[in-house]
């Protein structure tokens, strides 16, 4: 089959682009003629001989309309390609099949926040423009799902719930085992509970949240392990940050809980690799990866009362837990089983 995989930009930086790697190596080993439809690429990023790439070269666009000019540039590429199938990973509407790893409207509302930009109006209108054109809609989460019902009034009967895929090559319990080697290499300490913070933005993600509650636990034997984008800065003696890593697997063999107090995320990829990796997690109820986590493998706390996730820290952190070594095959999210289910789809359109 003759794939067209699109996405704006290729490097090693996300969850979604991690996803976007998965795909090509993925359908690529399966047999399929896959293209890239991209425009930024990362120069240090390799890709297999086999893969065509069709970059689109918008560096005179202004940056807030290239997602708008790369989609009219789809129009005439996806076309003239012939392909069989064609899946986009985000806000572009030329496209068989598109992913909603999330939405604007859906982020807006969780912020509080109304349009205040053109920007933010661009964004709705590709959104709405990719989720009427497309053939079939794969939701990450039945939280996106009802937002695509409720907010942009989408048909159901368009909607997929397809939950992100783990590559359990990388993330696993196989390096539990080397808990205390990866503590003393990225300076965990040794005599305190570790909760890990994994992050790419402050926010959003809930870190000044997170600040408030490390205030409340400052004489517990606990500290926050912050990785990833520097965040805003902290004073607290319990609170450490140590960069940004490739390895976030050997980040979450080092810790002791995984906690994610996001006040929007569609999803939360970091949620299931924490799990795959045998270390618990607690998160709010505004994270989608909620549907997925049961009492076994961790907490969701509904609202933001510094009480209440005090108490499901301490809660977590006293009990233990054994997490299956097959969690990601046991629901569906091995990068083989999440590909085959795209595979399925397609044939059906």
């Amino acid at each position: 089959m003759r794939i067209a995989l699109i996405h704006y930009r290729l490097l090693r930086n996300g969850g979604l682009e991690t996803r976007l790697f998965n795909y090509l190596n993925e359908f690529r080993n399966l047999g399929h003629e896959i293209t890239l439809v991209v425009s930024k690429i990362d120069p240090d990023v390799e890709l297999h001989p086999d893969i065509k790439i069709e970059q689109v070269n918008l560096k005179r666009v202004p940056k807030p309309l290239r997602m708008y000019f790369f989609d009219q540039a789809l129009a005439r590429i996806i076309p003239a390609g012939e392909f069989d199938f064609s899946f986009s990973l985000g806000r572009t509407s030329n496209q068989d099949i598109v992913l909603c790893p999330g939405n604007h409207l859906g982020y807006l509302k969780a912020m509080g926040k109304r349009f205040q930009s053109p920007s933010d109006m661009l964004n709705v209108y590709l959104d709405k423009l990719a989720y009427r054109k497309s053939k079939v809609i794969l939701a990450a989460s039945e939280m996106m799902k009802q937002e695509l019902v409720e907010l942009y009034k989408v048909p159901e009967h368009k909607i997929q719930v397809l939950l992100p895929p783990i590559d359990s090559k990388r993330f696993n319990v196989n390096g539990k085992s080397r808990k205390a080697e990866f503590r003393t290499k990225y300076g965990f300490n040794e005599k305190k509970k570790s909760l890990l913070f994994l992050t790419t933005g402050n926010e959003r993600k809930g870190y000044p949240f997170l600040l408030k509650l490390m205030k409340e636990l400052v004489d517990d034997p606990i500290e926050l392990v912050v990785a990833g984008v520097k965040p805003m800065g902290s004073d607290l003696p319990n609170v450490q940050y140590i960069g940004y890593t490739n390895h976030s697997e050997e980040l979450l063999w080092a810790a002791d809980v995984l906690i994610h107090p996001a006040l929007y995320e569609p999803f939360g990829q970091v949620i299931t690799e924490s799990i795959q990796c045998g270390t618990p997690v607690i998160i709010s109820s505004m994270v989608g990866a909620k549907q997925i986590v049961t009492d076994d493998i961790g907490m969701v706390v509904n609202g933001f009362s510094l009480a209440s996730w005090k108490k499901a820290i301490l809660q977590t952190l006293e009990k233990e837990r054994e997490i299956s070594s097959d969690f990601a095959e046991n629901n569906g999210l091995t990068v083989q089983q999440h590909c085959k289910k795209i595979l399925e789809y397609a044939a059906k359109i």
